[in-house]
């Protein structure tokens, strides 16, 4: 009779064991990761800072995108890829005579998808295609005081919209931090939206010295395209996670 209770314990632990199988394997499957992040900044600034073999100044990084993030499958390479860029410019001068204010705002986005390659285990590589928008705005106002007085205002309004191929390659250092290049070739086109506006102040030359006021604007709407390749000459500091 002592059998049937030992039977039973040897099938419960079975049972017991099997289970315990099932439930690591189901948390494995749960817990693979399944995609990569990727975001990455232009560090060519920096670069600059540390190393510098000419001692004349340099010019900006043609590459517009300051922030770049994609999403890649682990299995596949396929993801996804956006570029996001900034510019923000305020001049003002005077030398006493005319006075001049310029502000200058500048977008960039693009949107896109791309494949990786992992070429060995320290390099890998991308190809994509992104689709491109850009907002250029400037805004200009000189003013010139005399015994007459002339203000002069240039609005300049400029979106426009394409796409094109890029592609990529990145070093990894460790396992969570690449440094890497990119280039494209990027088509845009979009119609420029111009005004300039002059108000004159013209005072009479005899008493009691009274001012007229006229003003006058212009505007124009040229049309604009652009092919653009874009050089690999910015690196990217990217963070893996």
């Amino acid at each position: 009779m002592k059998i049937v209770p030992v039977c039973c314990a040897i099938l419960f632990g079975c049972l017991q064991h099997s289970y315990a199988q099932e439930t690591a394997s189901t948390v494995d499957v749960k817990n693979e990761k399944k995609y990569n992040h990727y975001l990455g900044v232009q560090v060519n600034g920096l670069i600059r800072q540390v190393i510098n073999f000419n001692n004349n100044a340099s010019t900006d990084a043609v590459n517009p995108y300051l922030l770049v993030y994609s999403m890649n499958s682990v299995k596949s390479g396929w993801g996804v890829r956006v570029g996001l860029g900034y510019k923000y410019l305020s001049a003002t001068s005077n030398d006493g005579v005319t006075k001049k204010e310029s502000n200058n705002n500048s977008i960039q986005a693009r949107l896109g998808i791309e494949k990786r390659f992992q070429l060995t285990d320290k390099w890998s590589a991308g190809v994509g295609l992104d689709g491109v928008i850009n907002s250029d705005y400037n805004n200009t106002t000189a003013t010139i005081h005399s015994f007459d007085t002339t203000i002069t205002t240039t609005i300049s309004k400029l979106p426009s919209m394409g796409g094109g191929a890029m592609g990529w390659l990145r070093y990894r250092i460790n396992e969570h931090i690449l440094v890497g290049t990119e280039t494209s070739f990027y088509y845009l086109s979009g119609t420029e939206d111009n005004l300039i506006r002059v108000t004159q102040r013209v005072r009479e030359n005899v008493p009691p010295f009274e001012s007229t006021i006229t003003t006058t604007e212009t505007k124009s709407k040229p049309k604009f395209s652009e092919g653009k390749f874009t050089l690999p000459v910015v690196f990217y500091l990217t963070i893996r996670f």
